[in-house]
């Protein structure tokens, strides 16, 4: 094992700094005819995906190397996703003075489109506000996008608790889970979502949920009067957790955001009640 990275050149300096770039638990770079991983990460998918390692010398150290050929890329990350974990993918271009790599991807368990499995993946957003003085409990905003559909819907639970939102979540068992600001370190909440759901949990971008910048993600994806249209105009926990999932969706580049096109938003009255089990 290398410990100091920071002088690596070549290949694998070029690999280092784009993991860098990226808050992707593994890498994978292409190299002409294969997409190759160094370092921690061929490690990590050489013990996951019983892959072989070998070793890359770079300005006088080596670095653990493995690598799939580029045809058979989306198995192996269909593997890796599915033990949790985000997949990073550079590809490589030609360029007048040879060719440049970047990332172009990033795959996470709720976003991951080739999953082998005709079941909905279901990606989620959940947000907590604070119900104010003489409110019997918290208000909670639900996002849901299906991305092998395109299908979204929204929802906010008002005057509850925790375990009405886990309830409302299980029913789409879904893939990846994104708790709001208040949420994260909410350490029950995240312990009761880990006991009731076997979705990874990622945290994505504070700001993302920014009442007025979740407002402006939404009315952009579905139109200007949409919020008012669907009925949830003064909801901002709905619209704090789907302005997230449209943000998150966006920034990880699988391409499916041109998809979603329309918002539906339902209330728990429109549902029989009905405990996880």
């Amino acid at each position: 094992r290398v410990t100091d990275m920071t002088e690596a050149t070549g290949i694998v300096g070029e690999f280092l700094a784009l993991k860098e770039e990226t808050d992707a638990d593994i890498l994978a770079m292409q190299c002409g005819d294969f997409y190759e991983f160094f370092a921690d990460d061929a490690e990590l998918v050489a013990a996951e995906l019983d892959l072989k390692v070998s070793q890359k010398s770079s300005h006088g150290s080596t670095y653990p190397m493995a690598g799939v050929p580029v045809d058979d890329l989306t198995p192996y990350v269909s593997a890796l996703v599915e033990r949790g974990y985000r997949v990073a993918v550079a590809d490589q271009h030609e360029t007048a003075d040879g060719h440049a790599r970047e990332v172009t991807r990033v795959v996470t368990p709720g976003t991951h489109l080739a999953t082998g499995d005709a079941s909905a993946q279901h990606l989620a957003a959940v947000v907590r506000h604070d119900g104010g003085r003489g409110a019997d409990g918290d208000s909670y905003g639900l996002a849901v996008a299906d991305v092998t559909t395109g299908q979204f819907q929204v929802t906010q639970l008002d005057d509850t608790d925790a375990d009405a939102v886990l309830t409302e979540l299980y029913t789409f068992s879904p893939a990846e889970v994104l708790p709001g600001p208040d949420l994260r370190n909410d350490d029950d909440f995240l312990a009761a979502l880990d006991e009731r759901s076997d979705a990874a949990v990622s945290l994505h971008a504070t700001e993302s949920f920014a009442p007025g910048r979740a407002r402006h993600r939404v009315r952009e994806q579905f139109g200007a009067e949409t919020l008012e249209s669907v009925g949830i105009e003064g909801s901002d926990a709905a619209i704090a957790a789907a302005g997230a999932v449209l943000s998150y969706v966006d920034e990880t580049g699988v391409g499916t955001l041109a998809a979603v096109t329309r918002l539906h938003a339902y209330g728990a009255g429109e549902h029989v009640s009905l405990d996880a089990t």
